[in-house]
C-alpha cells in the first residue's frame, strides 16, 4: 500500500468518526432541548396560552434555532404545544372537555395497570407503598405541595411500572404531562387532600387483600375524583389558565 493511498485512508475514517461524532452531539443537543422545553411546559415554567417564538426560546435556552425548531415539531405532536393561525406556537390551553376527556382515559389505563401489577405484587411492594402513603399523608398535614407531588407520582408510577406493559406505561405517562400543571395548580384547594388520602387508602387495602377488582375499581374512582377537583379549579379560575 503506498504512503498516499494509507494516509487517503486514515483522513477518511477520521471524516466518518468526526460526522458521526457530530450527529450523536446534534441528536443529543436536540433531545435535551425537547425535554427541558417539555418540562417547563410540564411542571408549569411555561404556562397554557403562553406564545412560543423560536427566537425567544433560542435565547432563553441558548442554542441555535434549528434543536428549538425539531423540539417544538416534537411538542405539538405530543398535544403540549398547538399552531394558531395569526399568533403562532403556543402551549395548549385544555378546555374542561378536554381535560375531562383526558381523565377519563387516565381512570381507564391507571385502573388497568393496577390490575396487572396485582399479578405480581409482593409484600415488600406492599410496605414500600405503605411508606409512600404515610409520606403523603405528612405532606398534606404539613401542606408541603412539593413532597405530596413527588410522593403522589411514586405511588401512581408504582403500578404503571409493576404492570409490566411498556405501551400502556407510555400511554399514561404521555396523558399525564399534559395535565400535571393543573394538577399542581389545583392542589391549592387544600380539602381535597383528605378525600386523596383515603382513596389512596382504599387502593392500598385492596393490595392487601389481594383483591384485583377493588384495586382496579379504586384508583378509578380516585383518579375521576381528582378530574373532578381540577375541573372545579380551573372552572374558577378560567381567565387566567
Amino acid at each position: 500500500m503506498t504512503t498516499e493511498r494509507y494516509d487517503y485512508m486514515v483522513e477518511s475514517n477520521l471524516c466518518r468518526r468526526f460526522k458521526m461524532a457530530s450527529l450523536l452531539l446534534d441528536k443529543s443537543i436536540r433531545q435535551d432541548i425537547y425535554e427541558r422545553i417539555r418540562d417547563d411546559i410540564t411542571y408549569g415554567r411555561l404556562m397554557p396560552g403562553e406564545r412560543l417564538t423560536e427566537k425567544k426560546l433560542s435565547d432563553d435556552y441558548t442554542v441555535s434555532r434549528s434543536p428549538i425548531r425539531e423540539a417544538l415539531r416534537q411538542l405539538e405532536s405530543e398535544g403540549l404545544i398547538r399552531y394558531e393561525r395569526n399568533k403562532g406556537m403556543e402551549v395548549v390551553k385544555l378546555s374542561i372537555k378536554q381535560l375531562q376527556e383526558i381523565y377519563d382515559l387516565r381512570a381507564l389505563l391507571e385502573g388497568y395497570a393496577v390490575r396487572c401489577s396485582m399479578k405480581q405484587i409482593t409484600g415488600k411492594d406492599i410496605t414500600f407503598l405503605t411508606s409512600l402513603h404515610k409520606k403523603l399523608i405528612n405532606a398534606a398535614q404539613t401542606k408541603d405541595i412539593q413532597a405530596w407531588l413527588q410522593n403522589n407520582s411514586l405511588f401512581h408510577g408504582y403500578f404503571r411500572d409493576k404492570s409490566g406493559n411498556e405501551n400502556l406505561s407510555q400511554m399514561i405517562v404521555m396523558l399525564k404531562r399534559r395535565t400535571f400543571n393543573y394538577q399542581n395548580m389545583s392542589l391549592s384547594y387544600a380539602s381535597y387532600f383528605e378525600t386523596y388520602i383515603e382513596h389512596h387508602a382504599a387502593i392500598l387495602e385492596a393490595c392487601k387483600k389481594r383483591d384485583v377488582d377493588l384495586a382496579e375499581q379504586s384508583m378509578r374512582q380516585h383518579v375521576l375524583m381528582t378530574n373532578q377537583a381540577i375541573v372545579n379549579f380551573v372552572s374558577m379560575n378560567r381567565s387566567s389558565i
